[in-house]
């Protein structure tokens, strides 16, 4: 029996688990068949789950089509061919290139004037010839190909002069600072050479390592000019699941430097093929409707399937965005302020640094692209927008609802309703196609969504909550909120720990809220410090509550434990005492009649909301480990006590007239005794004050490049969601009849 059928097999069961399986860290493949150990039972898979099929079904490859031409704008290219063909053979660099098959490449494309990327700019020319020219110079091949280069490159010069951008000039540098290593003979010692040199060293010298490590797609579109400088490990955090870091350069940058094996593999895929010109002439959708396909397929929730070809259409668009430094594209597809509008917002959400100038341009604009980029703004560039001239609101739910407001799965439903009459520009067979792909994942996920639900009840009806009168029963809607937006199938394990440990708070919270005993309070407090399992000074509810909880962290943590190849124990018994001191400090204050200050309230409240360890224990189960320096990053810790303030705030003002008859304190009511004469509309004016500026904050926490990686911070941004749709128009978490509809629709209806 494996470990994830043991795992899978009980609710708890850290007896079964083997003790040389604990606390041994598992790789990528066995951490995988470990989080499907949740899907499946007996070894049987869930039928219908696309994202487990070996090889794409039909209707996918029928999308990945859609793209065509995406590939030939930003991903084969002859200056690219040239980093490419620089790389020394893995094993051995004697024996010449790792990709002999480039070399064929830029020896077949070279144009009849010696150059390369016949047909671009001519500064674009340049870098792509001069790149080609070294490659070609690096191996001592095609002499005559070289020199035929080099009289090109030397015939150019004049007509460049005044052509290059402060990027070009550093690309340029680069490249003839390798040339001159290879004693390439290019005249370095005349003026306009050396003013290119001189320039792009300063503007490369400008920038320092520190910028480099935190902003790094700030320089994507130059990033190999950085070549000795860059963190190329480091920067394999954005590299995408298709193995290409940005672009076809700087994967091949990254794979000189680190020799990472998905670099390679994609790289093998940028060669598969003929090597033939690339075709001028063929079909290339307008970039503008290859960025609303990739945005159509995230709201439907299929994007995982496309990656590779989101990702060189992104890398296209940046390229486009910044002027098209050294790579193909140009700005004659992005006429528009809607198209720059959608950029912006698409570059943004992908955690590219892109400057919201195009957002500040009033005139002849988009007022709904406008309203939608404006919701991917940073603090103080929204600021900068209200100072200037505010958002004219229009009378759409599209533009006026924020995208960390809705939760992904039920987007996904509500595109999906609206889809045909959106796409306007594929056909209709290309329409259905990517419908009925879409919702036959759903489907499948579902049932991967039901299989957890299953699983939570059964723990939930195991530990006994269900008898405890005074406990609101929250499994399914814990699992809801899961899957909503964790809906990936393959996070199974994520999914269920999500929502165990939202059980967990909710019934414990409910019992420190209801109890009237501090004896019994105090006992229950004094026990989990001890995380003694015969404690015997317990009444009969806080036992059931103790036994559950005991059980559940510790089978949570040796899981935990396992994925990340270390011990995870006091990690999570710490959190569950800062809970339970959180809480008590606030039955304290309701039982002995105290009002708290309101600094001393906010402090206390951000823990007592008890998202700590929902949010934490869920980023250990993630398809990656997590090393205990991110935990600790402050990144890490701003972003949890962001989101920490978001759900206590957003408590306080929507559940406020329920927490007041029940004569708990709340944010409003406390500060409204520190200020007297405020009212209750003055005192929620300024919590949505700080409530607005803490989730700018988060959203830029979410969107630029921070410790913590992208996968993680997509669970930050999930608990935003969550908080946010929940609580939209009341407490929703108390209160979810208005919800119904929505759990319905992601757990239970198929859609047809």
């Amino acid at each position: 029996m494996s470990f994830a059928t043991q795992i899978s097999s009980g609710l708890f069961a850290p007896n079964n688990i083997p003790s040389s399986k604990r606390f041994k860290p598992l790789n990528m493949g066995s951490f995988t068949q470990f989080s499907a150990g949740l899907v499946l039972r007996a070894g049987v898979k869930v039928p219908g789950t696309l994202s487990v099929q070996s090889h794409p079904s039909s209707k996918e490859v029928t999308i990945k089509k859609l793209f065509a031409g995406v590939d030939d704008a930003c991903g084969f290219s002859a200056y690219d061919m040239g980093w490419i063909a620089r790389i020394p053979h893995a094993h051995n660099p004697e024996l010449g290139p790792q990709f002999p098959q480039s070399l064929e490449w830029i020896v077949h494309n070279q144009c009849d004037d010696g150059s390369w990327d016949q047909g671009e700019e001519d500064a674009q020319r340049v870098c792509s010839t001069l790149s080609c020219v070294i490659a070609l110079k690096t191996w001592n091949r095609r002499e005559c190909s070289i020199q035929r280069g080099l009289s090109f490159l030397k015939s150019q010069r004049p007509l460049v002069h005044d052509k290059l951008t402060r990027d070009m000039e550093a690309i340029l540098h680069r490249l003839l600072q390798e040339g001159k290593s290879l004693d390439l003979e290019l005249n370095y010692d005349e003026s306009f050479v050396q003013r290119i040199c001189e320039q792009g060293q300063e503007f490369l010298q400008s920038v320092s390592n520190d910028a480099l490590d935190q902003y790094p797609t700030s320089f994507v579109h130059i990033l190999e000019a950085f070549h000795e400088r860059a963190n190329w490990q480091h920067l394999l955090r954005y590299q995408s699941s298709g193995g290409s870091l940005f672009s076809v350069t700087l994967t091949a940058c990254a794979y000189m430097h680190t020799g990472d094996k998905k670099c390679l593999r994609f790289l093998n895929g940028v060669l598969e093929g003929p090597l033939t010109k690339p075709n001028k002439n063929r079909h290339f959708r307008g970039l503008s409707q290859l960025l609303r396909l990739a945005e159509w397929l995230e709201h439907l929730g299929i994007e995982r399937f496309f990656e590779k070809e989101i990702e060189q259409t992104l890398i296209q668009a940046f390229r486009c965005w910044r002027g098209n430094a050294a790579g193909s594209g140009s700005q004659k597809h992005l006429e528009s302020f809607k198209d720059s509008a959608l950029l912006f917002r698409i570059l943004r959400r992908h955690g590219y640094e892109v400057s919201p100038d195009v957002v500040h341009q009033r005139t002849f604009c988009d007022v709904k692209e406008l309203s939608l980029a404006s919701h991917f703004l940073f603090p103080t560039e929204s600021r900068k927008m209200l100072d200037s001239t505010p958002i004219i609101d229009v009378a759409n739910e599209e533009t006026t609802f924020p995208w960390y407001n809705i939760m992904h799965r039920i987007q996904h439903i509500e595109y999906m309703t609206k889809f045909t009459a959106s796409m306007d520009f594929i056909s209709t067979s290309e329409r259905s196609s990517i419908l009925a792909f879409a919702k036959s994942d759903f489907n499948a996920c579902q049932k991967i969504y039901q299989k957890d639900l299953q699983h939570v009840m059964r723990w939930n009806e195991e530990c006994g909550f269900g008898r405890l009168g005074y406990a609101r029963q929250k499994d399914v809607f814990c699992v809801f909120t899961a899957a909503a937006t964790m809906f990936q199938p393959e996070l199974s394990m994520a999914r269920i720990v999500w929502a165990q440990m939202s059980v967990l708070t909710t019934v414990i919270d409910d019992f420190m809220d209801t109890h009237d005993s501090l004896d019994n309070l105090r006992n229950f407090c004094t026990a989990i410090r001890r995380w003694d399992p015969s404690a015997s000074e317990l009444n009969d509810d806080a036992s059931i509550l103790f036994r559950g909880l005991l059980k559940t962290v510790t089978w949570t943590a040796q899981c935990a434990s396992a994925v990340q190849g270390r011990d995870m124990t006091a990690s999570f018994r710490a959190q569950w005492e800062r809970l339970c001191d959180a809480f008590f400090r606030e039955a304290e204050w309701r039982l002995t009649n105290h009002c708290p200050s309101l600094e001393e309230y906010v402090e206390n409240g951000i823990t007592s909301f008890a998202l700590e360890p929902i949010v934490l224990s869920t980023l250990l189960f993630l398809d990656e480990k997590i090393e205990s320096a991110v935990l600790d990053h402050p990144d890490c810790i701003n972003m949890c006590r962001r989101v920490f303030t978001i759900g206590r705030l957003l408590n306080d003002i929507q559940g406020f007239d329920r927490e007041s008859s029940a004569g708990e304190f709340s944010w409003i009511t406390i500060y409204m005794k520190e200020h007297p004469g405020t009212s209750v509309e003055d005192a929620v004016v300024e919590i949505r004050k700080i409530l607005n500026a803490t989730i700018e904050e988060l959203v830029e926490d979410v969107l630029r490049p921070r410790a913590v990686p992208k996968r993680c911070k997509r669970v930050f941004e999930n608990m935003m969601r969550i908080l946010n749709f929940v609580y939209r128009k009341g407490d929703g978490y108390s209160t979810d009849a208005e919800l119904r509809g929505h759990i319905k629709q992601v757990l239970h209806a198929k859609l047809e």
